[in-house]
């Protein structure tokens, strides 16, 4: 009992230290000290945000899905134009999660997005510590701090993937509810339809079914057919094009195979390739997994292994989760140091994984794979040792 107390003070002193390093950030932006025209604040993520929520308050949505040049035409018109290239890249419901923060002055709104964001992710954290008492919050610091550099929706997503993994039996509602939402942002969620199917979670399938079919339709409603159309042919295309044909410090953020092999010069048509056959591999060992992996925890942490081998588009600050999920495990593995060691790098990734890609040593996938071989190998062996 004192092991789960320690890991609820763990997880609230963490809690009570990023709300006060946000209470001091708000103070000083409310206190004058900052400048909503230096790129230092405004040179974000959340710079696509603000700019979508403040055009969808003012019925100028549309030009979100019409193109790049007219969605950057309206960056430059608010922050300079000397600002650098940003592009727009979600579907039109990811606006119905967004669509209070244009009422804010940037800063204050960047903050508040951050720190709400950061609790709703703490707490979807919690869920899963409760089912391990030596939960090492700790673990969640760097990517914390990537996510707040970035000024990424990283928190939000990875709250609605640990939701539906952590609440699919005893919420099944809000887990497909989650679920439903994680679709602003899908190549996070490719596997959860087959983890449910093969659980038989028929009401979580319903309820993510609905919530997705109802977000759609509520987004049609309010901003039009049309902003699905340009979604389709405008910004999805562009966003692919930005994957293929992206360099610079981009390439060394996506952890995939794909993205290593963007990272040592091959282009796309190459990358694609060599990521194919690791995320073909992958899923095959996936669906193996759902058979042999008893614990409904071990087979979420292995599906959040699986999905950043099979995606190709993946970056730093959506791994969220799976930071989450290395330090559930982490202290089932027996003393094995080498074990444990593995899991402290998964959790250090979203901040060592561009640092050594820069370096030329892109083995983030790697990693995700000894990861995932040690909590199979582990899981597998446990049960072994009980059935004997």
């Amino acid at each position: 009992m004192s092991a789960f107390t320690d890991s609820r003070r763990m997880l609230g002193l963490l809690a009570t230290s990023a709300i006060l390093c946000f209470a001091v950030v708000l103070v000083v932006i409310l206190a004058g000290l900052t400048d909503d025209s230096s790129l230092a604040w405004t040179n974000r993520d959340f710079s696509n945000y603000w700019i979508a929520s403040r055009l969808a308050f003012e019925g100028r949505e549309q030009d979100l899905f019409q193109g790049q040049e007219i969605y950057f035409a309206h960056m430059t018109a608010a922050f300079g134009t000397d600002f650098p290239w940003h592009a727009w890249s979600y579907p039109p419901h990811f606006l119905l999660l967004i669509w209070p923060l244009g009422l804010l002055p940037y800063s204050v709104s960047m903050v508040v997005f951050l720190l709400v964001t950061l609790l709703i992710y703490l707490h979807a954290a919690s869920l899963v510590a409760r089912q391990n008492p030596d939960f090492p919050a700790l673990f969640l610091l760097p990517f914390i701090l990537c996510n707040v550099l970035a000024a990424q929706n990283g928190f939000m997503t990875a709250a609605m993937l640990l939701y539906g993994l952590a609440l699919r039996d005893s919420r099944p509602l809000l887990a497909g509810i989650a679920i439903g939402l994680l679709t602003v942002k899908p190549q996070l969620g490719i596997l959860l339809p087959l983890l449910l199917l093969f659980e038989q979670r028929w009401l979580v399938f319903v309820s993510a079914s609905v919530t997705t079919v109802a977000t759609v339709l509520l987004s049609i409603w309010i901003f039009g057919f049309e902003s699905w159309t340009g979604y389709v042919q405008q910004t999805w295309p562009y966003q692919t094009r930005v994957m293929n044909e992206g360099e610079g410090i981009f390439v060394h953020m996506m952890l995939s195979t794909f993205g290593a092999l963007r990272s040592l010069g091959y282009d796309a048509a190459v990358a694609i390739y060599g990521h194919a056959p690791v995320a073909i591999a992958a899923l095959l060992v996936f669906g193996w997994t759902l058979f042999k992996l008893m614990a409904h925890e071990t087979r979420a942490a292995s599906l959040v292994f699986a999905t950043f081998l099979i995606s190709p588009y993946s970056l730093v600050y959506d791994l969220g989760a799976l930071v989450v999920m290395s330090a559930s495990i982490y202290r089932l593995v027996p003393a094995n140091l080498s074990g444990r060691l593995t899991y402290i790098v998964v959790a250090s990734l979203p901040l060592s994984g561009p640092l050594l890609s820069l370096g030329g040593l892109p083995v983030v996938p790697l990693v995700f794979a000894v990861g995932w071989g040690v909590l199979v190998l582990q899981d597998v062996n446990r049960v072994r040792t009980t059935s004997a």
